[in-house]
């Protein structure tokens, strides 16, 4: 005789999201959210609890009524709450998906998921093999449902300390290009159709279209979408990440380049007059105190001044 399946914790947890998602009135998308971080496990265990969730809906659906109301107004078809199953239909669902999770495991890729920031907000990503990023304000990280050691980052900005596996590299793509990991601690930058690459431990390549470029600790690269040729610099290794340490430092960057840095981690819009945008600067300004601080001592440190527009800032000519 063979014994029954019983479901685990965190197939339960499945129906349990499946379910309640599906309600109309459901409005915890951040407890969601948290839930589907935890664990890459808990991505497949719902795609497969809403699967099974779908099929028994259908099946339902599909009943044949013992006296068919006359002439129904049509109606949207919405996923039912929890509240509106019923036992037989529920215990359905659970067997449904006890069936399916496994299979859906090993056949069905998992959806990845998703990191984001709003601007001027951190948040440290701890990776299941033992790998963290920390990403700066508007930023959007993905990461495989199958695999953490394979990372998107899509806009933003990302420090990533990593477990070195040479048997299993560490991977993000980004700007149609991949950084793997050869060492321990470095530095992304996407924005606007540029990539900036800088390394503080250890070591990365960075490759696309066939070519790498090994960069080592105290090294960067900056390369435009579409250009052929990437731009190395070296960079004071004790400085990369600094956003993440309160401190943002800008060693000969355009001064256009420093305020969407600067909006980026303080989370207010700031400009630049546009006669003064490839103005470069070098400069390392601390974050403490919020923008009405960091707008006027960044002002002082470059030769700019700062100027209150609106909800944000302006960088303009000295008088």
């Amino acid at each position: 005789m063979t014994n029954p399946i019983e479901p685990d914790p965190m197939t339960d947890e499945a129906i349990a999201w499946a379910v309640r998602v599906g309600d109309p009135a459901f409005d915890d998308w951040g407890g969601f959210e948290r839930w589907l971080s935890a664990d890459p496990a808990h991505a497949a265990a719902y795609h497969a609890a809403s699967a099974a969730e779908a099929e028994i809906v259908a099946l339902l659906a599909a009943e044949p009524k013992a006296r068919p109301l006359p002439d129904p107004a049509p109606a949207p078809v919405a996923r039912p709450a929890w509240r509106r199953w019923t036992i037989p239909a529920a215990a359905a669902l659970a067997a449904a998906v006890v069936g399916t999770v496994a299979v859906e495991r090993q056949m069905r890729p998992s959806a990845p998921l998703v990191y984001e920031t709003a601007a001027g907000a951190h948040r440290t990503v701890a990776l299941a093999d033992g790998s963290s990023a920390i990403l700066n304000g508007a930023t959007r990280l993905e990461a495989s449902g199958d695999d953490a050691r394979s990372l998107t980052l899509v806009h933003g900005q990302a420090t990533f300390t990593v477990r070195h596996d040479e048997a299993h590299p560490f991977r993000v793509a980004v700007g149609g290009a991949s950084v793997v990991d050869v060492g321990t601690r470095f530095d992304i930058v996407r924005d606007a159709r540029e990539t900036r690459i800088a390394v503080s431990e250890g070591a990365v390549d960075w490759q696309r279209d066939g070519n790498s470029v090994r960069l080592n600790a105290g090294r960067s690269l900056r390369v435009a979408d579409g250009s052929s040729q990437a731009e190395l610099a070296d960079v004071a290794p004790d400085t990369v990440g600094g956003w993440a340490q309160g401190q943002l430092s800008f060693d000969g960057v355009s001064l256009a380049e420093a305020a969407a840095d600067l909006s980026r981690t303080l989370g207010t819009a700031v400009a630049v007059d546009a006669a003064l945008a490839r103005r470069s600067v070098r400069a390392t300004v601390r974050l403490d105190g919020g923008a009405a601080r960091v707008m006027p001592r960044f002002a002082a440190l470059t030769g700019v001044r700062a100027v209150r527009d609106g909800a944000g800032w302006r960088l303009a000519a000295s008088p």
